[in-house]
């Protein structure tokens, strides 16, 4: 591989925008626009180490060579849909129903980078297109959900995976205003566990992701070593039920129940 090609995401560590990326996700901790700002002001040189690695695995060797397309898997929603439940790429596409997402638009919400996956690409940009669409095989891979604390917990979690400055950035931040807000410390016990089940996990940037959406989701668990979280979903019972809130955002929820108590 060309080495002039590996390095040329490494850019200048960028601090009043990382700070307003950071003051703007603050608002709206599911607005995920914010992590890829911030992931582009923080950047620096933080991605060579994870990109050497996965070049020197086998299938990220693989990928590269073949410039083979995540993105593209995870767009045949048709496809997705039309595997067995209880299929990895069955829950994902669940996952993506429910929430109303869609692969193509966290590329958009990226700042429309679809470069990164063309044939001129480098292969760091391939990596860094590549990361980018596993965020939400996260989600489902580790089981948190989109509410707030479900965000800051896949950002933890896989920050033990990418290494990405900005993760960590946001959920150790994130994770103070969301303890204040919801007024329980069990937020940073949820953390804590996301962290760990994201280091003890098995590296899953090299893993063959493309073929592995066919395979049982929880067989997949099991030999990646992804524990299921125990503190975040019995968290997020609790604080629902103190809402009287079965969807939506809960910071709001939470707000609104405070207030008409305080009446």
């Amino acid at each position: 591989m060309d080495k002039t090609a590996h390095y040329d995401l490494i850019t200048p560590v960028k601090p009043l925008e990382a700070l307003k990326a950071l003051r703007d996700f603050s608002k709206n901790p599911q607005d995920t626009t914010q992590v890829f700002r911030l992931t582009d002001a923080l950047r620096g040189r933080s991605m060579v180490a994870p990109f050497t690695r996965f070049a020197a695995s086998p299938n990220g060797a693989a990928v590269l060579k073949e410039r083979r397309q995540l993105l593209s898997a995870l767009s045949n929603r048709a496809a997705l849909r039309a595997l067995p439940e209880g299929t990895f790429g069955r829950a994902y596409a669940d996952f993506m129903a429910e929430e109303d997402l869609s692969a193509e638009g966290l590329v958009a919400l990226s700042g429309a980078k679809e470069s990164w996956t063309s044939a001129s690409a480098s292969d760091m940009e391939f990596y860094g297109a590549r990361m980018r669409e596993m965020h939400d095989l996260y989600h489902v891979l580790a089981g948190y959900g989109r509410d707030e604390l479900g965000e800051i917990c896949v950002l933890a979690f896989s920050y033990q995976q990418q290494r990405t400055r900005s993760f960590k950035a946001i959920y150790g931040l994130g994770q103070i205003k969301l303890a204040l807000e919801w007024r329980s410390r069990k937020v940073f016990a949820a953390i804590r566990e996301a962290e760990r089940h994201g280091r003890i996990a098995a590296w899953l940037p090299a893993e063959d992701l493309e073929n592995l959406l066919t395979e049982n989701l929880l067989s997949l668990r099991q030999r990646f070593n992804i524990l299921p979280p125990v503190i975040y979903p019995a968290l997020i019972r609790e604080m629902r039920a103190r809402a009287n809130a079965p969807a939506g955002p809960l910071s709001e929820a939470l707000k609104a129940t405070r207030r008409k108590l305080a009446a």
